[in-house]
């Protein structure tokens, strides 16, 4: 029988993975793929045109992968640039307390994710990639409209949630521009709890009030 020899005494030991990493990164990866194929398809067909098997199909998944990491198209949306919140958590926060209150539950929602510390950057970012690429602007259209406020609005008034939705979005976009990109001393030095308050009455009335 031939000998066995033994491995020299410096030789690194055989690494044995931990329960998990294996399927972590595995996890790492399709989260990737999705947001490589999400990103691609939002680009070329705007969010409406895409759907969630277009999207599995091109990561080379399953349609219930997507959900199981997303939940949704619109949290995938948000995902794809890297939005801080779910839209749809947002819009079941707002409508949760009936009509009368959406205005200071949207303004609430908005003033609180922007205040945190660091998170006023994506939207930043995001801001001035949309007013230079046609495909970044369309993002934000649909997110702010079609995946939080036109959801909210709908339930109001369908007839005009359009444009409901588009006056509250505008005024909210406006908003963020003049506090962390222009940074009005007004608007940059205001306490929040009085934004706050400014901000609900005006979008209770774009929401719920007469367009005259």
């Amino acid at each position: 029988m031939a000998a066995v020899n033994p491995p020299p005494l410096d030789a690194d030991p055989p690494v044995t993975p931990k329960p998990g990493v294996t399927r972590s990164r595995d996890g790492e990866a399709t989260r990737a793929a999705i947001l490589t194929a999400a990103r691609a398809a939002f680009d070329d067909k705007g969010y409406a045109g895409t759907s969630l098997r277009e999207i599995a199909r091109n990561a080379g998944i399953k349609p219930s992968l997507v959900v199981h990491f997303y939940g949704s198209k619109a949290g995938l949306l948000a995902a794809t640039v890297e939005w801080p919140f779910d839209p749809e958590t947002v819009v079941r926060e707002v409508l949760a307390e009936g009509p009368d209150h959406i205005g200071e539950r949207l303004a609430d929602v908005f003033l609180r994710t922007w205040d945190q510390e660091g998170r006023p950057n994506t939207a930043l970012t995001l801001m001035h990639a949309a007013c230079e690429r046609p495909e970044a602007a369309t993002l934000v259209r649909e997110l702010f409209t079609g995946c939080v406020v036109s959801p909210i609005v709908a339930v109001i008034d369908p007839e005009q949630a359009g444009l409901r939705a588009s006056l509250v979005a505008s005024y909210l976009l406006g908003l963020h521009v003049g506090r962390y990109l222009l940074a009005f001393d007004a608007l940059a030095e205001a306490d929040a709890d009085l934004l706050r308050q400014s901000l609900a009455s005006t979008i209770q009335h774009m929401c719920t009030g007469p367009l005259r």
